[in-house]
């Protein structure tokens, strides 16, 4: 199935991973407000440590179900089918938007944490998303070039949560806007997106309807498909990515506001800016570059890349250049990265596991993400610039072991 985006039959696993990103994306411009500025009245009585510690423990909670979800939710998958499970994740996932929305609208925070653990755990149903595309390519172009359409939404969906949610969480814009709307208007889309796969979504998998489903069998599947040696090394090297990449974009902030004093507009738009040339590198290169180069060949390149640009933003006095390798170059290498990656790590996986392999990839980005922002936290204290220094070493390192993994196939070959 070629055309993948233009099939009604298949746009709500495209839509599901739309809103989940939009999900993710959504708090950055809504929960720090809230915590932090004292006219919200949260927590009162809190001191700024106690807001800033309970804001990380709020935003952590979501990735943090995720990893757990993840696993479970693409090995549940494998077993049962995309559908059924498509139809539970999305179904709780709308309770966790709106336990979210009300936890804002009552300043209960409990509801909050809540509603985000909810949304995170379900939101594993990105690895479904996944798992679905993988189920119906049958070759690695094509899969390269449908996982470059999903990273398009992912890239429209980070984009427009970052307008939407800045935009409609002010009532200074229009009187009725609240913190909690746009949790209203996701879990809304939400619901919309269950109708659309309720009645259009065939499923993509094929199951063994009589093999009972049992909770411990399901994490001894995941634990070997950790274990699995095809996949193994091209795990870490996706983890090595993800800690490059998220690390340094959870700091831009911090490098651009401690070397270049920029104003809150610019890094509003400098985020944008990522998202927009991330959607353009899979809209436009990705499909180019999958005609002459397997996945696993850009997904090295695109590494070294990312590496050698992240080095070379410690050389600039000036922002623009700065904005100019980091925009341009280090987020399209990214985003190669990233679309490629997938692809090498279902490529290399049987058809019957794609649920599970895809779901512990998932579960491994997002310990990245967590591990990063813990190890990034104590190198920016330190010294910002020696944050990238580390951020581009570990993108070095996964090229490195991709080019063991090469020399030693071709060895056995």
């Amino acid at each position: 199935m070629k055309n993948l985006v233009w099939s009604r039959r298949f746009s709500p696993v495209l839509l599901t991973y739309f809103i989940d990103t939009f999900g993710l994306a959504i708090v950055y411009p809504i929960l720090t407000p809230i915590f932090l500025k004292p006219q919200i009245h949260l927590l009162e009585s809190a001191t700024l440590f106690e807001r800033t510690f309970l804001l990380a423990l709020l935003i952590a909670s979501f990735p943090l179900a995720q990893a757990i979800g993840a696993p479970l939710i693409g090995e549940f998958s494998d077993r049962i089918g995309r559908k059924k499970v498509f139809t539970w994740t999305i179904s709780i996932g709308i309770i966790g938007y709106l336990l979210t929305a009300f936890g804002i609208h009552f300043k209960e925070l409990v509801l909050m944490w809540l509603g985000r653990v909810i949304t995170g755990f379900f939101a594993g149903n990105l690895t479904l998303c996944l798992s679905a595309v993988a189920d119906i390519t049958h070759t690695n172009k094509e899969r390269i070039r449908n996982f470059g359409w999903i990273a398009v939404l992912g890239g429209l969906g980070f984009i427009l949560a970052i307008l939407v949610g800045g935009s409609l969480s002010n009532p200074d814009l229009v009187m009725f806007f609240r913190p909690e709307t746009p949790f209203f208007l996701t879990a809304f889309l939400s619901f919309v997106n269950l109708g659309l796969l309720l009645k259009y979504f065939e499923e993509s998998h094929a199951t063994k309807p009589q093999e009972k489903i049992e909770f411990k069998k399901a994490l001894k599947n995941i634990r070997s498909a950790i274990q699995y040696k095809d996949v193994r090394t091209l795990y870490i090297v996706f983890f090595l990515f993800m800690l490059c990449w998220i690390t340094s974009m959870q700091y831009l902030s911090t490098y651009l506001i401690d070397i270049f004093d920029v104003s809150a507009n610019m890094i509003t738009l400098t985020f944008v800016s990522i998202g927009v040339i991330w959607t353009l590198a899979n809209f436009i290169i990705n499909p180019l570059l999958s005609i002459v180069f397997s996945a696993s060949k850009t997904f090295c390149f695109g590494l070294i890349v990312l590496s050698t640009f992240l080095f070379l933003t410690l050389i600039p006095n000036q922002p623009f250049f700065l904005f100019l390798i980091y925009f341009f170059i280090a987020s399209l290498a990214a985003a190669l990265c990233w679309t490629n990656g997938l692809a090498t790590v279902s490529w290399n996986a049987s058809e019957l596991i794609q649920g599970r392999v895809l779901g512990v990839n998932q579960a491994i980005a997002v310990l990245a993400t967590i591990l990063g922002s813990l190890i990034g936290g104590v190198i920016a204290g330190l010294n910002v610039r020696l944050l990238y220094c580390f951020t581009a070493s570990s993108a070095l390192l996964g090229a490195l072991l991709l080019f063991i993994r090469a020399f030693e196939i071709k060895k056995r070959s």
